[in-house]
């Protein structure tokens, strides 16, 4: 039995007031392992995070569960060739048309079974999924009276706040990705969201989390994920030379900008 402290569900010491959930413990449980795999302080174990290519979103509309664009399908199915050859232990996806089909891309190419993971799937931004892009201010003429805020927070509409949201997706990471398979030597390919990623990095960095987007993931990028001496590692992030000179961002746009006209 190691001597270690008393640790909450995910490892680490339990924490108090506002710094328990900006952060949950892979340290630890990495430390532990660590010795038991491969060369000392080192654990043989790559995962890759990819958020889907393009969604076909109709015009005046949010994000939801729309499938593949065009555009997107291309960018799934240069993906796919990316990771042709490359031995895949586990593919796992969130139950969301435009992931399924972006992970299906890999498991032509690989012969897997996709797995679906919900906890890892994108934010619920609660009513806003229903009401036309156009129409936000009319029908929350208080908030939008407010200045404008970079987080990601859909509590008021009925959704999921940014804590809440992040909970949930480093919560599933962690017991449903991470403690499933760090004991072997295994490739984990994850496809889910921009948002499901940005937490996890923030997760992994022991980053404070407050909504806001850090990172910037373009469709089908890829980020790669390992342990060096215990800890984790961030190999690389929002790679996406598979593409080449396909569009990395939005129909018609390239290098991952956001769209050069928006609904009003």
């Amino acid at each position: 039995m190691l001597g270690f402290p008393a640790t909450d569900r995910f490892g680490l010491p339990p924490l108090s007031g506002r710094e328990r959930p900006r952060w949950f413990g892979w340290g630890l449980r990495l430390a532990v392992v660590a010795g038991t795999l491969g060369a000392p302080g080192e654990v043989p174990v790559n995962l890759y995070l990819i958020r889907h290519g393009e969604s076909d979103i109709p015009a005046d509309r949010v994000q939801h569960d729309y499938p593949l664009s065009a555009l997107g399908r291309e960018q799934a199915r240069r993906l796919g060739e990316r990771f042709r050859g490359l031995s895949i232990d586990r593919l796992i996806t969130t139950p969301f048309q435009r992931t399924q089909e972006t992970a299906a891309a890999i498991a032509d190419v690989a012969g897997l079974t996709v797995f679906e993971e919900p906890g890892l799937g994108a934010i619920d931004a609660g009513e806003m999924h229903n009401i036309p892009f156009s129409r936000r201010k009319e029908r929350w003429p208080e908030f939008f009276a407010k200045p404008p805020t970079p987080a990601m927070d859909y509590a008021h509409f009925g959704g999921e706040s940014a804590q809440s949201f992040y909970e949930r997706a480093t919560g599933a990471f962690v017991e449903r990705v991470w403690e499933e398979h760090w004991r072997e030597r295994v490739t984990v390919v994850t496809v889910c969201h921009a948002e499901t990623i940005n937490v996890i990095l923030h997760h992994v960095l022991r980053m404070p989390y407050d909504g806001w987007m850090t990172f910037s993931i373009d469709h089908t990028a890829v980020t790669l994920l390992d342990v060096r001496l215990g800890r984790p590692r961030v190999r690389f992030l929002n790679d996406t030379t598979h593409l080449g000179d396909l569009s990395r961002g939005h129909s018609g746009t390239y290098g991952g900008e956001t769209p050069k006209e928006r609904p009003r």
